[in-house]
């Protein structure tokens, strides 16, 4: 693995471990979430709130079922990456929760996110601002001020496939 890749995965395994003890566990996956979909402001029962929480909770359990190696109820950086560097895991996981994720923020509902929607959803994550329009700019493959959909899902495989 790259440095660039240990970093990347760092700094995931880091957001999703919410109380910082090293692991996660459901309990850090339902925080993140919930505080991320509260700080959006995306009502609680809506339904983008259901549709993320129900993927939030169908990451943890693919998460604890096929990474928790030693079956503890807890998953640790290795067993994170491990699981994440799964093209199946990728393909039916990861990849449509993102992709839920994301179009929660489409506020307008238009089938593609906006540079004002990305922001005010990656500053409800916590991210930087610098770091949020790079990202943004890294995405819109064309150029044209908007995500697509397929633009997304292009960026999370790029984001999470080996080097």
């Amino acid at each position: 693995m790259t440095q660039t890749e240990r970093d990347r995965f760092q700094a995931m395994f880091r957001q999703c471990d919410v109380d910082g003890d090293g692991v996660i566990e459901q309990v850090d996956i339902d925080q993140m979430v919930q505080q991320t979909l509260a700080r959006a402001g995306v009502l609680p029962g809506s339904a983008g709130w259901r549709r993320v929480t129900d993927l939030s909770n169908r990451l943890w359990q693919a998460l604890h079922s096929s990474a928790d190696a030693d079956g503890d109820g807890k998953v640790s950086a290795r067993e994170f990456v491990a699981a994440y560097r799964r093209p199946a895991f990728l393909d039916e996981v990861a990849i449509p929760f993102e992709l839920a994720v994301l179009e929660t923020a489409d506020a307008d509902d238009d089938g593609r996110i906006s540079l004002a929607e990305w922001m005010t959803w990656q500053q409800a994550k916590g991210l930087s601002q610098l770091a949020s329009l790079e990202e943004f700019q890294q995405i819109d493959a064309d150029g044209d001020g908007f995500l697509t959909r397929e633009e997304c899902v292009q960026h999370v495989k790029r984001s999470y496939a080996p080097q």
